[in-house]
C-alpha cells in the first residue's frame, strides 16, 4: 500500500531538517506537513534537528488535505513564505506527488526550548568529535572515511545513514562504526575519558 494512502505515525519524536532549525526557534514554523494521512500518537513530544532535541511541544492541531487544497497560509505556518514554493519543497522531498494525495498539518506550540544531545556519547565525546578524531589518526578504509567524512560535514547521523545505507533505521550501523573507531582511538591513547580537544 502506498505511503500517500495508508495511516502513518509519529510517536514523541518529530524530526525537522535542519535548515529549518532557525525558523523554528524564531517562531516562523509553527507546524510540519507531511505527505500522507499521519497520526500523531503524543499530545506533547520532542522536537529534532541538526543533532539536536531543540524543543517540547504540544500538538495544537491536525489537518487533513489534498495538495490541490493547500493554501499560502499553510504554507506560511510551515516556514515558507508562499504555497508554490511548499509545493516545490514537497516535490524535493518526497519525488513526484499528485493534485489528490493527501497530506497532513501538524501544528504545534513550543512549550520549551531545548539543547539537548541526541546521540549517545563515546568516552566523553560526540559522535562528530569522535569522527574527526578518527580521520585525524587512523588508517580507515575508503568507504569509512567517506562516512565519516559526511558525518563530520553535516553533523548528522541520520543523514549519514540515509545517504549510504539508504534508511534512517540503519543509523545503528553508523553508531556501530563510530563506537568501534572510538575503541580503537581510546586503546591508542588518543582519547580518554571525558576527553577534549
Amino acid at each position: 500500500m502506498s505511503s500517500r494512502k495508508r495511516l502513518l505515525w509519529i510517536g514523541r519524536h518529530l524530526m525537522i531538517k535542519s535548515k529549518f532549525l532557525n525558523d523554528i526557534l524564531k517562531g516562523t514554523k509553527r507546524a510540519t506537513i507531511r505527505l500522507g494521512k499521519v497520526q500523531v500518537k503524543s499530545r506533547e513530544f520532542y522536537i529534532h534537528s541538526g543533532g539536536q532535541i531543540i524543543a517540547k511541544a504540544r500538538l495544537k492541531r491536525i489537518t487533513y488535505k489534498c495538495i490541490s487544497e493547500l493554501t499560502d497560509d499553510d504554507a506560511k505556518i510551515d516556514g515558507f513564505s508562499s504555497r508554490d514554493e511548499l509545493i516545490n519543497a514537497l516535490k524535493e522531498h518526497y519525488g513526484d506527488i499528485k493534485d489528490d494525495d493527501y497530506v497532513t498539518i501538524i501544528e504545534f506550540d513550543i512549550i520549551e526550548f531545548l539543547n539537548k544531545t541526541e546521540e549517545k556519547t563515546y568516552y566523553g565525546l560526540n559522535a562528530y568529535e569522535i569522527a574527526k578524531l578518527a580521520l585525524k589518526y587512523l588508517n580507515l578504509p575508503e568507504e569509512e572515511r567517506k562516512i565519516l567524512e559526511t558525518l563530520v560535514k553535516t553533523r548528522s547521523i541520520r543523514y549519514v545513514a540515509k545517504k549510504f545505507f539508504g534508511k534512517l533505521s540503519k543509523r545503528w550501523k553508523v553508531r556501530r562504526l563510530i563506537s568501534r573507531v572510538a575503541k580503537e582511538l581510546y586503546e591508542l591513547g588518543i582519547i580518554k575519558p571525558n576527553y577534549r580537544q
